[in-house]
């Protein structure tokens, strides 16, 4: 399992940043390893939300659906993929005072079938890194200029 982590302070209040991460309709704006997210449950907000996503590995796109399967509120938001690559995505939020630490965990397997070099796996993982560090950077900014 590939994994990684990263963790920011913003200048929100914790409120403020769970609330637009735990709307999926922001992650586009954040998150640029993934191209398409489309929602296919009924439920829109916290467990049970179900998300059909294009996520992008390097050159290679593949479908997967993600499922909000953890969700406390202004602390954590888990989602787990239950459909195509194997993936956890955990958002953690810390309250400290008129800022917050939001930490970023993103761990997942290469698909079966898909068989790639070590010099390949490694350039998806620092791809994957890139990408992760993208999307706190832009939540980060996104956060901060909101009005």
């Amino acid at each position: 399992m590939i994994s990684c982590q990263r963790r920011v302070a913003v200048n929100a209040r914790v409120e403020d940043a769970f609330e637009y991460v735990a709307n999926w309709r922001n992650y586009q704006g954040f998150m640029p390893m993934f191209s398409r997210f489309d929602a296919t449950s009924l439920v829109q907000y916290g467990v049970g939300t179900s998300l059909d996503t294009t996520l992008a590995l390097g050159k290679v796109e593949m479908r997967t659906t993600l499922e909000v399967t953890e969700f406390v509120k202004n602390q954590r938001i888990l989602v787990k993929a239950s459909k195509g690559v194997r993936l956890r995505a955990l958002w953690e939020f810390k309250d400290l005072g008129e800022r917050c630490m939001i930490t970023f965990s993103f761990d997942y397997d290469l698909p079966p079938g898909l068989a790639f070099r070590a010099d390949q796996k490694e350039a998806l993982e620092k791809d994957l890194q890139s990408s992760a560090c993208r999307s706190m950077e832009l939540l980060k900014w996104v956060l901060e200029n909101q009005p």
